[in-house]
C-alpha cells in the first residue's frame, strides 16, 4: 500500500516498522513539498495540515489519513467523509505533556512563582503571604477526551473537585460531576479553575465568550490548552482590563503566531506560551505508537 508521511519526522527504524506492515512509504520533509509530487496513487496519508496546500480530489486512491495532532480541526473533514475516507487522530500522544501544563501553570498562579522570580533576580528577600492551595478548589473541565482524563486525573491527586462538562449524557468515572453545556455558565459559576480542553468545532467556537466569562468568579484561573477560538479573545480582553481573573494561562491563540502587539501581552497575571504545551521529550515514541496501531488496523481491512 502506497503511503506518503509529511507533518512528521519518522526515523529510519520507524519506516522500516512500516515497511514490514507492507507500506511502501514516501517522506516530505515539508508538506508544502506535496505540490511538487503526483499523490494520485497514496493510498495512505500521514500529515498535519498538508490540505492547505493540496485538496482531497488529488489522492485518488486515498483510503485513510492519519493526523499527527489530536484535533481534526485541519482537515477537510466533511470531503475525506462524503469520500468514505477513514481518519485517525493521534490519540493521547500528547495527553500527559499538555496536562503537566495545566498543572504547571495552576500551580505557578497558586504559589505566585513570577513574584517570587521577580525577588530572587533582585536579590530581594521578602516573603509572600498571598499562596493559595488547590485543594478544596473546584475545577470547570470542559472536554472529556484523552486531555481532559489526564489532566483530571492529575488535578484529583490535589484533592480538587472536578466537574466535567460535555456535550452528550454518558459515564465519565475521571470526574466527580458531570454536566451537559446547557449547564456551562452555572458550572463555571461555582469554578475556582476552568479548564479548556475542546475540540474545536462549529459548537464550541467562542464558546467561552462574553457571556461565559461574566459567568466566572472574579478570582478564577482559566486555562486554555485546546485551540484558541474556543474563547473569543476580544471579551477576554476586555475582562482583564477590567482586573478579572486570578491568572489566565493560554497555549493557543485565535491568531498564531501571536502579533508582538497583541493586547494579550499587556497583563502580568496573564502567562502565554506558544502553542507548546504538546512538547516533550516522549511524545514522538508515543507517536508512532498510535500511528503503528492505526496502520496496522488498516491492512486488515
Amino acid at each position: 500500500m502506497n503511503l506518503l508521511s509529511t507533518g512528521v519526522r519518522l526515523t529510519p527504524e520507524q519506516l522500516a516498522t512500516l515497511e514490514q506492515l507492507g507500506y511502501t512509504v514516501t517522506t516530505l520533509r515539508e508538506e508544502a513539498d506535496v505540490t511538487d509530487i503526483d499523490v494520485s496513487e497514496v493510498e495512505g496519508l500521514i500529515c498535519n495540515n498538508v490540505f492547505q496546500y493540496c485538496h482531497v480530489d488529488d489522492f485518488e486512491r486515498l483510503r485513510f489519513v492519519q493526523a499527527v495532532s489530536a484535533g481534526l480541526d485541519r482537515l477537510p473533514l466533511e470531503e475525506l467523509e462524503a469520500r468514505d475516507i477513514r481518519v485517525y487522530n493521534a490519540g493521547d500522544t500528547y495527553a500527559v505533556p499538555m496536562a503537566e501544563w495545566v498543572v504547571w501553570q495552576l500551580l505557578d498562579f497558586m504559589k505566585h512563582g513570577a513574584a517570587f522570580r521577580e525577588k530572587q533576580a533582585n536579590r530581594h528577600w521578602e516573603k509572600e503571604r498571598r499562596l493559595r492551595e488547590l485543594t478544596g478548589k473546584t475545577v470547570a473541565l470542559l472536554g472529556l477526551g484523552h486531555v481532559g482524563e489526564a489532566v483530571a486525573t492529575r488535578l484529583r491527586a490535589f484533592d480538587m473537585t472536578i466537574i466535567g462538562v460535555g456535550h452528550r449524557e454518558k459515564q465519565v468515572p475521571f470526574v466527580d460531576r458531570y454536566v451537559l453545556m446547557d449547564e456551562l455558565h452555572d458550572v463555571l459559576a461555582e469554578s475556582d479553575v476552568v479548564v479548556i480542553a475542546l475540540p474545536l468545532k462549529d459548537d464550541t467556537y467562542h464558546v467561552i465568550d462574553e457571556g461565559a466569562i461574566a459567568s466566572m468568579k472574579e478570582d478564577a484561573v482559566l486555562l486554555n490548552v485546546a485551540r484558541g477560538s474556543i474563547i473569543d479573545e476580544e471579551a477576554l480582553i476586555a475582562a482583564l482590563e477590567d482586573g478579572k481573573f486570578f491568572g489566565v494561562a493560554l497555549d493557543v491563540f485565535e491568531t498564531e503566531p501571536l502579533p508582538s502587539d497583541h493586547a494579550l501581552y499587556n497583563f502580568e497575571w496573564v502567562s502565554l506560551t506558544p502553542h507548546n504545551s504538546y512538547v516533550s521529550d516522549r511524545v514522538n515514541v508515543r507517536l508512532f505508537e498510535n500511528i503503528f496501531r492505526n496502520l496496522r488496523q488498516e491492512q486488515l481491512q
